[in-house]
């Protein structure tokens, strides 16, 4: 990883070093290269960043807020270790509440929304078409389920969503998946696209949650 500086058109000071940093972390654990239970190490991490321990301090805080590092009393901060309970519980909550945002976007969704949802899909199944790395595969399957959400309308499933799950959680899962498992998502992606492009509710929530489901099986195998 490169080290952490700003763009030139960045806001300076501390709060643009936290901002940078969160994200670096945050995507060192998407990708797996921090796993479950690696302790984060101020000292070390502001060496290896370039910046000073405030900024790294702050960002493991905010890591922590999103549930994916531990803050240990005396010890220092450790990235989480998801239980396949852990897991089982976030994919199935998962599955009932993007499951009603399609129902929802099947009813309410403008040709504008539906576009979103295409344009996001398109660029999904370039990414994958053109091998790019996981974390852009990712950031792209990320954009289609945030276009299905705002279609949707509502104000209250953004919110719960974010509650339960992380990108950095679903990042790790995509980048499990097999090329077959790529092909099936993009599939399902399409299903769930043509349903809310139809106005068919019924046929949105089951292939939105088919997919989330099947997200579920893949992220949970091998984990005890």
């Amino acid at each position: 990883m490169t080290q952490v500086t700003p763009p030139a058109s960045s806001p300076s000071g501390p709060a643009a070093s936290t901002s940078s940093v969160h994200a670096v972390l945050r995507e060192r654990i998407a990708a797996g290269q921090l796993a479950a239970g690696d302790w984060l190490r101020e000292a070390h991490l502001a060496a290896e960043l370039g910046t000073s321990r405030t900024p790294v301090r702050e960002a493991l805080r905010t890591l922590a807020a999103e549930g994916l590092v531990e803050l240990v009393h005396h010890r220092g901060a450790r990235v989480v270790q998801w239980s396949a309970a852990d897991l089982d519980e976030t994919y199935r909550l998962r599955a009932l509440l993007e499951g009603e945002a399609a129902g929802l976007a099947a009813q309410r969704a403008s040709r504008e929304d539906v576009a979103a949802m295409a344009e996001a899909q398109a660029r999904y199944e370039r990414s994958i078409a053109d091998g790019a790395p996981m974390v852009e595969r990712a950031g792209c399957n990320d954009a289609f389920h945030a276009a299905v959400l705002a279609a949707s309308g509502s104000t209250r499933l953004p919110v719960l969503l974010a509650v339960i799950t992380s990108a950095p959680l679903r990042a790790r899962a995509i980048g499990s998946y097999t090329p077959d498992d790529l092909q099936r998502s993009v599939l399902q992606h399409r299903d769930v696209l043509t349903a809310v492009r139809e106005g068919d509710e019924g046929l949105a929530v089951a292939a939105m949650r088919s997919h989330i489901l099947a997200a579920r099986y893949v992220a949970m195998t091998g984990v005890g």
